[in-house]
Formats: structure tokens, sequence, C-alpha cells
């Protein structure tokens, strides 16, 4: 298959024996070696200007730095669009007691119900995940711990559930397999 576009090259190397027509097999004629070189870097340039470019647009994952711009976005599974570093806390709102997940790390949970926070081996959440809570209401709320979860206050010895008093901010960060810290405004 001739390779007129960077899609159209092949990973073993042998394969990719023209370039836009031009032969680059072995023992080809040395004359053509300079269009084949500019005929790749066209390809690339057009690639990189391409929609399809070489970033993914969905699907698989994307490894590597990304610059930021001002309107920096990625859409979720459902097609919403979030902003890029930390620029917000999408807040849910929860009406009844809620036990947190996976799906809620780098949120931000409205609630005047109260929270529990699930074992390990209920949510595998990952060292260093993240979750904020804001209660809603005029009265403090239970931040419970599921059997076996150690949730301690930050900065105190203070273990199991807490309060988050009204209209409280804190979050919880998880710092061990079944253990959570409860950082926050409120928090006790």
């Amino acid at each position: 298959m001739a390779k007129n576009a960077v899609t159209d090259w092949d990973i073993t190397p042998v394969n990719n024996a023209d370039i836009a027509g031009i032969n680059i097999a072995e023992g080809c004629p040395a004359g053509g070696i300079n269009d084949a070189i500019r005929a790749a870097m066209a390809q690339v340039a057009t690639w990189i200007a391409a929609a399809a470019g070489p970033l993914l647009k969905s699907g698989g994952t994307m490894t590597g730095d990304i610059a930021l711009t001002y309107a920096s976005t990625v859409k979720d599974a459902g097609g919403a669009a979030h902003n890029v570093g930390y620029r917000n806390i999408p807040l849910a709102g929860k009406a009844a007691p809620y036990t947190i997940a996976l799906s809620d790390v780098g949120m931000g949970i409205s609630t005047s119900a109260g929270l529990t926070v699930p074992t390990n081996a209920t949510a595998a959440f990952a060292i260093g995940d993240a979750v904020s809570i804001y209660n809603a209401s005029a009265a403090g709320i239970t931040v419970a711990a599921a059997g076996g979860v150690t949730l301690r206050l930050a900065g105190t010895a203070t273990t199991g559930s807490r309060t988050l008093g009204q209209r409280g901010f804190a979050t919880l960060i998880k710092v061990g397999a079944d253990d959570w810290v409860l950082t926050g405004m409120g928090a006790s």
C-alpha cells in the first residue's frame, strides 16, 4: 500500500518501502531520499494540523504533558465538558444519606443528609484520592466510617465517625488502604 499519509505508515520498518510513491526500499536511488524526507515532513505536518492529529479524540489512554490554555476542557463519558486543572470543584447534590463512590474523586458532594466512607474492598479508591463535602444544612451532619475504615480528624489523634457542622466544607483524603483523613472548616 502506498504511504500517502502518516496514518498509512506501518509499525514494521520493512513494510515502509515508499513515501508518497517515492521509493525508499533497500537499494533505492540516492536521489529520491531528499524528496522522500520532504514528503515525510509534509505528511507529518498535515497529520499534526488535522483534526485527528497526534492526540486522541476519544477512547484510549493519552500520556505525556498537555499545554493548558484558558479554555482547556475534557469531556467525561457522558459528554459533559469539565475544566482541566484545579479551577473548580463540581458539586453533586445528594438528598439522602450517601456512600462515596469512585466517580466522586475530585468532585464535591453537597448534602444535608450525611455520608459514609466505604471500605477498600467495597470501593478501591487510590491513595491520594480526595472528595470534598459541603454541608448544605443548618445542622451538623455525620461523615461515617464503614466498619473497618479508620477515619481521622486532621491534626488530632481522633478517629471514628466525624461531624461536619452547619454550612461546613471539608475534604476527605485517602491515606491508606482503609485509612482516611477529614480536614476542613466545621469538621470535628
